[in-house]
């Protein structure tokens, strides 16, 4: 025979999310502050090659 189906939903766990939307902010934080620098660094070899 055929397992019954679970349709009842698990409940919402609110500080999961919130750890989940916190972890993915951080890592934006951290590739976008890795891309300023990386411009920064890009821009400043820049000057010094045409000096």
């Amino acid at each position: 025979m055929t397992e019954p189906v679970n349709d009842i939903p698990e409940p919402f766990d609110e500080a999961e999310y919130r750890r989940r939307q916190r972890a993915r902010a951080n890592l934006m934080a951290l590739l976008l502050g890795g891309l300023a620098v990386l411009f920064f660094f890009i821009t400043i070899a820049k000057l010094t090659v045409l000096k």
